[in-house]
Formats: structure tokens, sequence, C-alpha cells
């Protein structure tokens, strides 16, 4: 296992205070505020504790109240919404300075046998045919500001392979689509339920950035703001981050500041394995408005 990938699962294994409450680290991607898949993560590692051992995580909803500060812990506090026959639903509060910053629910169910179908995996490029993202990174430090480059520059968990490359600094035109394939950078225990938080993680890469493609703006150029006000996802089937996922992103609606972009994830022999819902406001202020 890599240091970058072992160093994530540690973020996402939390420290128990009480039977319902965890307490888990911060990382600095170098924006200052906490990633969002980040929360999103490390809320489903609490759930999963608290949740009943043979129920498997089927979905969450994430609804982000306020910014992270990626300089301090969050505490994560679970709440039994409902305990049936079949599923099990919780919340999940994400709390930084005694104030809320993001609201899960995590529903479980107990594995069944039902109807089976699915969307069809697009047809796309293999991974080697892609551009590696780390390399797309490095070919941009020299234009990264200096207090945030060695974030940037750093290595990640997850080797990305993405079909479009758009500049965060200088956008370009482009599809309101995105194809990218990810499998982790190291070995990733075989756990599920690793796995699921894990994936709940690199989720929240490129979902929201696609809604800006078509608008000739990176998330880093000068006079955007981006931010996600909420994500879901939903998990159809077990999968393996040590093969290669393709994550293909479209974002159908951009109106009043906000974009809207969902994915779906499939494996390598075209299974549907989850499937994301994002929206989160991307508003543009031009240098003369300013």
């Amino acid at each position: 296992m890599s240091k970058v990938l072992n160093n994530l699962i540690e973020l996402l294994k939390l420290e128990r205070l009480d039977d319902f409450l965890f307490r888990g680290s911060s990382e600095d991607l170098g924006l200052r505020q906490v990633f969002g898949g980040q929360v999103v993560a490390q809320a489903l590692s609490a759930a999963i504790q608290v949740a009943p051992s043979d129920r498997i995580l089927h979905s969450c909803h994430a609804y982000f109240l306020s910014p992270g500060d990626s300089q301090h812990p969050i505490i994560y506090d679970v709440e039994t919404l409902r305990e049936g026959r079949n599923f099990t639903a919780l919340r999940v509060k994400a709390i930084q300075h005694n104030e809320p910053i993001c609201h899960i629910t995590a529903s479980f169910q107990n594995e069944e046998q039902g109807f089976d179908h699915q969307s069809q995996m697009p047809e796309v490029a293999q991974p080697d045919e892609f551009i590696a993202e780390s390399t797309v990174i490095q070919k941009l430090a020299p234009y990264i500001p200096e207090p945030i480059r060695e974030k940037f520059t750093a290595e990640r968990p997850f080797d990305i392979r993405a079909k479009y490359v758009n500049n965060p600094f200088h956008g370009t035109i482009l599809p309101p689509e995105q194809f990218a394939w990810v499998k982790a950078n190291g070995n990733a225990p075989s756990d599920q339920k690793i796995q699921q938080c894990l994936l709940a993680y690199f989720s929240d890469f490129h979902c929201l950035l696609t809604a800006l493609h078509p608008h000739e703006k990176g998330f880093l150029q000068s006079g955007m703001k981006v931010a996600t006000i909420d994500h879901s996802i939903w998990f159809h089937r077990t999968f393996n981050l040590n093969d290669w996922l393709l994550y293909a992103i479209e974002s159908n609606n951009a109106f009043a500041a906000r974009g809207l972009a969902r994915g779906q994830i499939f494996d390598r022999k075209g299974r549907l394995i989850a499937t994301t819902q994002q929206e989160g406001l991307i508003r543009y202020t031009s240098e003369t408005k300013k």
C-alpha cells in the first residue's frame, strides 16, 4: 500500500469518543476549507460503525451547510432515524467549532436478491490512452501560486486518467461531460466497507467541475467561486478499487449560479457499481464588476 493511500485510510478510521460520537482529523488540500469528499467519507465511516454489521450501505445524501476548516478536527454525531426489519436509516451531523458544517443521511439494507437491470457502460478509450492527472498537475506546477503549490502537486491516493483536461486557472470550452478512469494508488484493503468510504471520497472529484466545461471557466480562475451544496451516492454492486473504474459524468443543467451533475461508476466488466448526483454553487464575478 502506498503511503498516501495508507494516510487516507487512516484519516477515515476516526476516533470513537462514545457509542454515537466520533472525531476525525482534517487534511489540507491547499484550499483551506475541508474537501467535501473527506467529510462525506468520514461521516460514512462513522455511520458504518453504528449500523448493524450485517446491513450493507446502499445510499447516502449529504447537505453542506458551511465550509469546513481544514486546520481543525471534525466531530461526527450519529443518530438512528429508523431501525426497520430490512433497513436502517442514520443521520450524521458533522460539527466544527460547535456548529454543523454538514448533515448526512445514510441508509443500510439487509442483503437481498431481486430484479436486475442497469445502464449500459459508455464506450470510451482505455485508461492508458488518457493522460495521468498527476502528469497534468506537474505541468501546471509553475503556474500554481507558491502557498498552495506543494499541496496541489503532492502525490495522491488515486491514479486518475481523465478524457478532458480543463486548466483550473484558464478554462477552455468543453462538452458538459467527463470520463475519468480511477483506481487506488497502491493496494486498497478488500473490505467492502473501506472501499465504499474510499469511493465516496473520490466521488467528489470532477463531478461539479464538469458543470464548468461549457462555460470556458476553471475552478481556480479569477472571479470564480465553486462550492458543493449537496452530494448523493447510491451503491449498487460490489467493486474493487484495485482495478480501474470508470466515472462517467454528465452535467445536464446550470442556472441561477448553480450547476448540476450526475455520475455513473462502472467497473471494467461494465457493471454499474454506483450512481452520484451533485449540485453546487458556480458563481462568476468578472473583474469589471468587482
